[in-house]
């Protein structure tokens, strides 16, 4: 599969993923981010996201050792900017590294992406890309 950079409305992209399934989670080692793949089935193009730089991931799943589906349901997709001053939201995700003078490391803004449906994921990362499948 080739894929290519993709420039769509962002609510656009996440209302569609609500229609798609998970089929692959892979860790991108150059810049410790996460890249998420999705389909819709044989009628439509894959799409991926990946979020770069991650500073925090939670990952959960069932507990169910027998299911080997590796296809997962999406159900709720959320990706917002964080304000770097905003440490509330760090520290709801038990984020161990805040410090008192966070802003002076670094006033980029912060990417929070939550995914809700037969898995949970919920990342805080530096930056994020969309692509779109090449047919």
């Amino acid at each position: 599969m080739n894929f290519a950079t993709l420039a769509p409305s962002l609510d656009t992209f996440l209302e569609d993923l609500k229609s798609a399934d998970l089929v692959g989670i892979s860790v991108l080692q150059k810049n410790l981010g996460l890249r998420l793949n999705f389909t819709f089935g044989p009628e439509s193009p894959n799409v991926a996201i990946e979020l770069n730089h991650l500073v925090h991931l939670i990952l959960s799943q069932p507990l169910n050792p027998d299911d080997q589906d590796f296809c997962y349901w999406v159900g709720e997709v959320e990706l917002k900017t964080v304000n770097p001053n905003d440490s509330d939201i760090l520290s709801v995700l038990s984020y161990p590294f805040v410090q008192k003078n966070y802003q002076d490391i670094d006033s980029s803004p912060l990417v929070y992406f939550r995914l809700e449906g037969d898995i949970s994921l919920v990342a805080i990362c530096r930056n994020y890309k969309l692509f779109t499948e090449i047919q």
